[in-house]
């Protein structure tokens, strides 16, 4: 371990030696020219009570002992050399040794990528370094010196970097990569910078290192486009000679560029049409290669996916929560589960909504939808942005918050685009216990998915997000081999996964070029299964519950066709025996997942697994009961019995039914997904629009609105429309105002009378009722009127047939909205809406199966 130099002089000496950053102490007249800085940099502050910095620390290394390793993730501190000369490494090959004042780790701290060398005190010699943490960045940017030398050194290494990978990918020359270091530049780009103009010379080779770019061109006329990713080189047409760019090239992302002029290039002759050629395999796919004879509608869904997930940057993810919203029954037990785990639900199911296609030449569409929860981003502006260093890149790659170092400031909350981090009262800690009536509510379910409390103070605050369960030691011991996730274990239907998604969605991975998919290095994180790709458990459960069902079935009807059910076959046991004990021991396993249903801090195996097996074990029992009833009702409590199971196994299929019908009628009708508070939320503001709108309108306006359209659109037959057309809203819209345009004429003719009359201009009635119809003519008309008080009044009753016409509008699109509404409420409800007599008639079939048992053991008995 290294010693550190604790003497806040010793620092500030180091400071000054070093040439890049010791215009930190500049001073003018006797005060330090940065003093608030070099206070937070190198002391300290305290803000409130909260210790903010220091941000550097002084560390001495003894021979051979390594300062950073090759493959660790840097993203939190970089280094300067303040004495000693430590040698870089790049496997066992020492391939430099660093000079006094050489700043070294920057490049996986501003990139997001693990070191790409270790870097240790040589044999025999000690090395005293400046350990800098992240949130200094912010600061030392001021000096200008620091910046140059920063960004110097970020784009030499990149542009050393590419060379050295060229170079060793196509066997260059030594004396041909030294030049192409003098020819080439790296350089970083924001987003929406246009990197070439179609029709312009190509003067530059860009081969783009990681990010994403959209290609425009035009095609008979008609503007084209497509996407692609990193690892593709443009500008190739150049070898042959003066060539202009076939399309324009905007970046979609920050993106690192390795560039390479064209001219100096060709001044290498053969060597430069080496490099060339060897380039050549990382052209890009031909514009016109994208005619690949599938339908309009399929590239236009593609087209339309790839761009949304680019454009969110759930792309650019490295851990990717998915929620299938085909498969997902709203119950709301991932939220609950992360609820339980950390004493606060650090997921909600809003987020961001895709709509794609399952494969890329189906019609078949997937709606995924990526909830409020960290994503562990390769560039997260959280971790930019936090000015303590609490927010943290852990040695996996993961993205965490070190609660201890947070001060609460919510910057991190603010700057994250995607509301993953929530500020709550640092109190809150652990997680929470359910009582018995917890576990109660657990068992039903009933209410929605519980979401974080609205915070009511400012005081002692800090952030919390999703720490993929990384600390939850049951959930994860040390040494497991897999990576498990409360919400997604919690899942009953398997409709949460944690993916990559440059593997998950097919239409972003055929983006990248071959040169992108090589430099994928590094230790990449424990993602979950693709579930809803392949699931192989889920398949030998099917499998081995189908193949248990059919055998057991079998064996019970052959024996009992056999042996009859009263013929005994080994001492008092006969297959009514047999039956009843098969069927009691399927009940019991039935009953297991009740019980597996509120456990959430620890292994179980996956519910999803669970729910499957409480299935295939409920119609096990439910057909071994049944055979064991045979054609005897027995007594009253018999009776009792077989109804209650017969109440199990009807609500049980009705469960079943909802869980795979309505989550997918959901997605047909609904758009975005929504939670339940938000459709009611909704349905209660439209209510009161409409409420409004009757007010405010004329009296045959408002009667048509009230009496008429309202009802149209709260009737059981506009509902039935919703479940079996399953039209998009606005067509639906603009339909149903076209459906109403003769009513709202006769209305409007009304009210235009009635106004007319008012202002005694009767007899201009077809007139301004022709000007309604031809708005063009409406200035003519005017110029007819002699006098300016007539004038007036004739434009404004026109204006209040108008103004009545455009809130009509808006009450047919509100009531057609709260149509849509009622329809999401009552699918969402019916997914719980089996639930409280399913679990009723179980409770009372268990209670009438132990009187049973006791019965018929005292008659066996006696």
């Amino acid at each position: 371990m290294p010693t550190e130099q604790t003497s806040r002089r010793e620092v500030i000496n180091a400071i000054q030696s070093v040439p890049s950053i010791a215009s930190l102490l500049d001073q003018h007249e006797g005060h330090y020219d940065y003093e608030l800085d070099l206070e937070v940099v190198v002391y300290g502050r305290n803000y409130n009570g909260k210790k903010v910095g220091p941000y550097v620390r002084l560390l001495d290394y003894q021979p051979g002992e390594s300062i950073v390793s090759e493959g660790e993730w840097g993203g939190n501190t970089f280094h300067i050399i303040v004495a000693g000369q430590p040698d870089v490494m790049v496997g066992p090959t020492k391939v430099a040794a660093l000079q006094p004042g050489t700043m070294f780790g920057q490049m996986s701290l501003l990139a997001g990528v693990p070191r790409n060398a270790t870097v240790k005190a040589p044999a025999g010699h000690e090395v005293q370094v400046l350990e800098v943490q992240r949130p200094a960045l912010r600061l030392l940017r001021k000096l200008s010196k620091f910046a140059e030398e920063l960004d110097e050194d970020y784009r030499v290494h990149g542009r050393d970097a590419m060379v050295e990978e060229l170079k060793a990918r196509f066997s260059l020359s030594a004396e041909l990569a030294q030049e192409l270091k003098g020819i080439a530049r790296f350089r970083t780009f924001p987003k929406n910078h246009v990197l070439a103009r179609a029709g312009a010379p190509v003067s530059r080779i860009y081969l783009i290192k990681t990010g994403w770019l959209q290609r425009s061109w035009q095609e008979d006329d008609i503007e084209q486009s497509d996407f692609l990713g990193g690892g593709y080189c443009f500008g190739l047409d150049a070898a042959t000679g003066n060539v202009t760019w076939p399309c324009t090239l905007t970046l979609l992302g920050r993106t690192e560029v390795f560039e390479i002029s064209v001219v100096k290039l060709r001044q290498f002759s053969e060597r430069g049409q080496t490099l060339f050629d060897a380039l050549s395999g990382y052209a890009p796919p031909a514009l016109e290669t994208r005619r690949d004879g599938l339908s309009a509608e399929v590239k236009a869904k593609t087209h339309t996916a790839q761009r949304d997930l680019i454009e969110t940057g759930l792309v650019d993810a490295t851990n990717l929560l998915v929620m299938d919203m085909d498969l997902c029954v709203r119950c709301g037990n991932c939220s609950l589960a992360c609820h339980r785990t950390h004493g606060q639900s650090r997921l909600v199911r809003r987020g961001v909504h895709i709509t794609r296609l399952k494969q890329p030449t189906l019609s078949a569409v997937q709606s995924v939808l990526s909830p409020e929860v960290c994503m562990h981003c390769k560039d997260p502006e959280c971790l930019t942005g936090c000015p303590t260093g609490a927010i943290e890149r852990l040695r996996d790659g993961q993205i965490d918050i070190n609660q201890g170092s947070c001060i609460g400031c919510g910057d991190c909350a603010t700057q994250c685009p995607y509301d993953a981090i929530t500020m709550i009262p640092r109190a809150k800690k652990g997680a929470a216990k359910a009582g018995a009536a917890g576990k109660l509510i657990d068992l039903l379910r009933l209410p929605p998915e519980p979401l974080p409390p609205a915070v009511e103070t400012l005081d002692d605050l800090v952030a919390v997000k999703c720490n993929l369960c990384s600390d939850r030691k049951p959930l994860n011991p040390p040494g497991s081999q897999t990576q498990k996730y409360s919400c997604e274990e919690n899942c009953p239907t398997g409709a949460l996964a944690r993916i990559n998604p440059r593997e998950y969605f097919s239409e972003i991975s055929q983006l990248e070029g071959k040169y992108g998919k090589l430099t994928m290095t590094g230790p990449h994180q424990a993602v979950g299964q693709n579930i809803h790709l392949r699931d192989w458990p889920k398949r030998l459960l099917h499998i081995l519950g189908i193949g248990l069902t059919l055998v057991t079935t079998l064996a019970a009807w052959y024996g009992i066709r056999r042996y009859e059910l009263g013929q005994p076959l080994v001492g008092f046991l006969n297959m009514r025996w047999l039956t009843g004990l098969a069927g009691l021991f399927g009940i019991v396993g039935v009953m297991l997942y009740p019980y597996r249903r509120v456990i959430y801090t620890r292994r179980a195996g996956a519910l999803r697994y669970w729910l499957l097996t409480h299935t295939y074990l409920g119609v096990i029992a439910a057909i071994q009961l049944f055979l064991h009833g045979g054609n005897h009702a027995g007594g009253l409590l018999t009776r009792a019995l077989m109804l209650a199971f017969d109440g199990v196994i009807l609500t049980g299929v009705f469960g079943i039914f909802c869980y795979v019908l309505v989550p997918r009628l959901l997605t047909k009708i609904e758009g975005a997904p929504l939670l339940l508070d938000d459709l009611l939320n909704r349905h209660h503001e439209l209510q009161q629009e409409l409420a409004a709108l009757a007010a405010q309108t004329p009296a045959h306006f408002s009667a048509l609105i009230t009496k008429r359209i309202v009802p149209h659109y709260h009737s059981l037959s506009f509902l039935l429309r919703q479940y079996l057309r399953r039209e998009p809203l606005d067509e639906l819209t603009e339909s149903a105002k076209q459906d109403w345009t003769a009513n709202a004429r006769k209305a409007g003719g009304q009210v235009l009378r009635a106004a007319l009359k008012r202002a005694d201009l009767l007899d201009s009635l077809e007139t301004a009722l022709k000007v309604l119809r031809e708005p063009q003519s409406e200035q003519a008309v005017l110029a007819t009127f002699n006098q300016t008080e007539e004038r007036h009044q004739f434009k404004q009753a026109l204006e209040e047939v108008r103004l009545g016409l455009r809130q009509l509008d808006q009450a047919i699109a509100a009531a057609v909205a709260l149509g849509r509404l009622d329809a999401l409420i009552y699918l969402q409800r019916s997914l719980k809406l089996w639930l409280p007599p399913h679990v009723g008639t179980t409770a009372l079939m268990l209670a009438l199966l132990v009187v049973h048992i006791i019965q018929v053991i005292y008659f066996a008995a006696r």
